[in-house]
């Protein structure tokens, strides 16, 4: 069959809800023995779409923490404007509780939708030059819902005609019935799908399959509605199929220092790069 290139990005929340990560029990402590609930999503759902990215690279965005008393709704994740791998993914979230960050408010994730839009376009754009496609998938992990309804229905809106899946995972036990509502009637054409992490929690092959249950009819729907068929197709010999072999696990701590604050490791903030 044709060939459709896929591309990743993940978007991670920090905002205050999601508790102080020094504590125990709250949504991004960090235990070396036992992953937290955004480890683990990441970990399950990236893990499936990563063997569908053509190149393993991946953005990894941050939205609702504050630096130098500033509050962004985006922000570059780790050290490098995009990871390789899940591991990477992981590596990049770990590092950003050591980038001086202050976890605050609001939940907005209208400039994280806006440049996975351009990010996909762009995508597209180059697939396009090289006689190829490209489809991009951008996955949220929030813990609670949107400050502002509206604002966030717009900018889906502002993004139906990219090359665009939108998964929100819900993470923790806030009442998400109102980003049911994104799924649900956010934008003219349906590009969200929104997964309640805890009704999956102990079945990772159930939380993967109900994260891409919609993204190939949505991938289907864009390229037919904007007429673009699918490249020749492409003849490979199955010792030409790549295997990639299980990523191991990497064990990284959070240091603070002696007044309790995140310890910095050439953080700082680090703005997302332009599509």
């Amino acid at each position: 069959s044709g060939g459709c290139e896929m591309s990743l990005c993940v978007a991670i929340d920090f905002t205050g809800s999601n508790g102080d990560p020094r504590q125990p029990g709250t949504l991004h402590h960090i235990n070396p023995n036992e992953k937290n609930d955004y480890e683990k999503a990441i970990t399950a759902i990236g893990n499936v779409l990563a063997n569908y990215d053509t190149d393993n690279q991946f953005p990894v965005w941050g939205f609702g923490a504050k630096y130098n008393g500033q509050v962004y709704h985006l922000f570059q994740c780790g050290n490098t404007a995009e990871v390789h791998g899940v591991n990477g993914i992981l590596e990049a979230y770990h590092q950003t509780f050591q980038s001086g960050l202050v976890m605050s408010s609001p939940t907005d994730i209208t400039n994280v939708i806006g440049t996975a839009g351009a990010f996909a376009k762009k995508g597209q754009a180059d697939a396009i030059r090289q006689g190829k496609i490209n489809y991009s998938i951008l996955l949220i992990l929030t813990d609670g819902s949107v400050s502002d309804m509206n604002a966030t229905m717009a900018a889906l809106r502002a993004q139906c005609d990219a090359p665009l899946s939108i998964v929100i995972v819900g993470i923790g036990n806030a009442d998400f019935s109102s980003m049911q509502h994104l799924d649900d009637s956010g934008s003219p054409t349906d590009i969200v799908q929104f997964v309640e992490f805890n009704r999956h929690r102990h079945d990772p092959n159930s939380l993967t399959a109900a994260t891409l249950s919609e993204i190939p009819d949505q991938l289907v729907s864009y390229f037919q509605r904007n007429r673009i068929p699918p490249p020749p197709p492409v003849q490979m010999r199955e010792q030409d199929i790549p295997v990639v072999a299980q990523e191991e696990e990497i064990d990284l701590n959070i240091n603070f220092d002696a007044n309790g604050n995140p310890a910095l490791a050439g953080g700082g903030y680090r703005p997302v790069q332009t599509y």
